[in-house]
């Protein structure tokens, strides 16, 4: 799996817990569904997921959302990826940004930095 497709994996998995469902059923339910994953590629999903759930408020700040896609966005942007290169919308990346999510010049009425 690409990068790309782990972002998308891990949006699926957290909009799923994001409405209420236990984060470790929701990552055992999309292994099933994706049994081409191999161990890596869960691994990596993984290690997304729970770092979004750690880092919530201030990866949803960054992201301009609360879902699991504004999650990722903030991910990208603290890991210094542009969120562009990976939400392209091609193969199994996420869906392309709006030109407002991709490039803020503030959120909320706040300066971001990058």
């Amino acid at each position: 799996m690409t990068p790309s497709a782990h972002v998308a994996a891990a949006v699926e998995i957290l909009d799923a817990i994001l409405e209420g469902a236990a984060s470790e059923t929701c990552l055992g339910r999309w292994a099933r569904r994706n049994r081409f994953a191999g161990s890596r590629d869960r691994a990596a999903i993984r290690d997304l997921v729970f770092d979004a759930l750690r880092c919530r408020r201030s990866l949803s700040w960054m992201g301009g959302a609360k879902d699991g896609r504004g999650l990722m966005i903030g991910h990208l942007r603290r890991s210094k990826i542009g969120p562009g290169e990976v939400f392209t919308g091609t193969g199994y990346a996420p869906d392309p940004l709006s030109e407002r999510v991709q490039n803020p010049a503030t959120l909320d009425g706040k300066s971001y930095n990058t």
